[in-house]
């Protein structure tokens, strides 16, 4: 990222990792304005929740300018360019989500960028409180389970997010969002089934099956890698909520939905650079033990051992992009 401006006025004061999250604690003694660069790819970005703490910050991205002060949040994406200013001093935390996994919780995120809907009020409250809380809580300690606490976090941002009102506005952009949500939650319902398809997708929403490649084509992914995904995230979910192993890695693959559990473990392991035999034990890992990470254009961060995979994770489905024919391997 390429900031401008007044640059020694904007000031990371405090850098906590919670799992494969970052949250910056970020003072301004004095005016700022600072302009981050877009990331070209969805694998290497991360969605950032700012939350003002003191004083007011405005945020610009996607041609929307909205003015943040204490106890609010704004969404930004580094797959655009985005602008944070304050004519006064401020403090803010800045919550670092790898795009990846927001994209596999929120239906079309891209819209909620910037503040386009209004906030639901009792949510922000919670999550403003839940991200200071964290930030304040575990400033100078490793949480008991960080990974775990790291999955909660973004599965309550999600939510929170979810709630913001859209309007009543009924045009084209908003009727695929409702049917893509009526389709994220068939997928969710439906994980465990080792037989969902595509075909079965779509019949459940009564669409054709180009009409529903379009519409995940909206996050540039296809069905089959955002169900692997999903899939994934469950097993990593159950796993480190299991530290004592009262499940096998074999019992949580076919409970998610995968066929072959060699294949599984491939796939988890390509996903979260972690074999799910040791995702467990993440639970003991401090973050001290963290090794370096670089933001596009910034200085390198710590980062735990978990991080997106630079592909969905391969061929549970294969889709071949010319022809959207899926052929299941497992």
């Amino acid at each position: 990222m390429h900031d401008t401006v007044i640059r020694s006025s904007l000031t990371t004061t405090r850098q906590i990792q919670i799992g494969r999250l970052i949250i910056d604690n970020i003072a301004a003694e004095q005016p700022f304005s600072w302009r981050w660069e877009r990331v070209e790819a969805v694998r290497d970005a991360f969605y950032i929740l700012a939350i003002p703490v003191a004083g007011c910050v405005t945020f610009a991205q996607n041609g929307q300018i909205r003015v943040a002060g204490a106890g609010e949040y704004i969404l930004l994406s580094q797959l655009g360019s985005y602008e944070l200013s304050s004519a006064t001093s401020s403090r803010l935390l800045m919550v670092h989500i790898p795009a990846t996994e927001l994209r596999g919780r929120l239906v079309s995120v891209e819209d909620h960028v910037g503040g386009r809907f209004g906030a639901n009020e009792r949510m922000t409250c919670l999550l403003v409180d839940l991200v200071k809380g964290i930030a304040e809580l575990f400033a100078d300690r490793a949480p008991p389970n960080p990974q775990a606490l790291a999955t909660e976090i973004v599965s309550f941002i999600a939510l929170t997010i979810g709630t913001e009102d859209r309007g009543a506005a009924i045009d084209v952009r908003n009727t695929r969002y409702q049917l893509r949500r009526r389709i994220f939650d068939f997928i969710e319902k439906h994980l465990g089934d080792q037989h969902l398809s595509p075909k079965k997708i779509a019949e459940s929403s009564r669409i054709s099956m180009s009409y529903l490649y379009s519409l995940f084509n909206d996050d540039e992914t296809t069905v089959g890698q955002f169900v692997q995904v999903k899939r994934l995230q469950k097993a990593y979910e159950i796993l480190v909520a299991d530290p004592k192993g009262h499940r096998t890695v074999a019992e949580v693959a076919y409970e998610v939905g995968f066929k072959n559990v060699s294949h599984f473990s491939r796939s988890f392991s390509r996903h979260f650079s972690i074999a799910p035999r040791d995702v467990r034990q993440l639970g003991q890992a401090a973050v001290a033990d963290a090794g370096p990470m670089t933001r596009p254009g910034n200085t390198a961060i710590a980062r735990g051992k978990v991080a997106a995979s630079p592909r969905f994770g391969a061929g549970y489905w294969e889709a071949a992009d010319k022809r959207r024919t899926l052929h299941e391997t497992a």
